[in-house]
């Protein structure tokens, strides 16, 4: 006799498959005389902490958020997350790719431009995605 068992788990965290998060760029570019930020990733959910960015940029390089394609975000929708790196103005920071798992949403950060100017600048990505209770873990 030959019996045949098959199992088939279907809980919820078994039936989740990656899913990759379209971002919708706001900002990119270079802070030059940069004293305020370091090299870092943010995640911004609300308004007070994106209008501190917003200054902060502002302050840094004379009106550079100008530049960005939006300023005012629903923060009830959407998160903006920033990557700043310490390069040369010569060389990119890119968020390349955001992958939501089951327990979080994972945001790949390259430099896909690589330079070899000696001067310093701060090189920046800002974009924007649904907004998630998941934690945001930087790769």
């Amino acid at each position: 006799m030959l019996f045949t068992i098959s199992c088939n788990k279907s809980d919820d965290e078994n039936d989740f498959e990656l899913q990759t998060i379209t971002a919708v760029l706001v900002g990119k570019g270079h802070l030059n005389n940069n004293t305020i930020y370091t090299r870092q990733n943010i995640v911004i959910t609300n308004n007070n902490d994106w209008q501190t960015l917003l200054t902060n940029f502002n302050s840094i390089d004379n009106n550079i958020t100008a530049t960005f394609t939006e300023t005012n975000v629903d923060f009830n929708n959407y998160q903006i997350i920033v990557a700043i790196d310490m390069k040369n103005r010569s060389t990119s920071v890119d968020i390349t790719n955001i992958l939501e798992n089951t327990s979080n949403i994972a945001v790949t950060i390259q430099n896909v431009q690589l330079g070899v100017t000696q001067d310093v600048a701060y090189p920046f990505h800002i974009v924007k995605i649904l907004k998630s209770s998941k934690p945001i873990v930087f790769q």
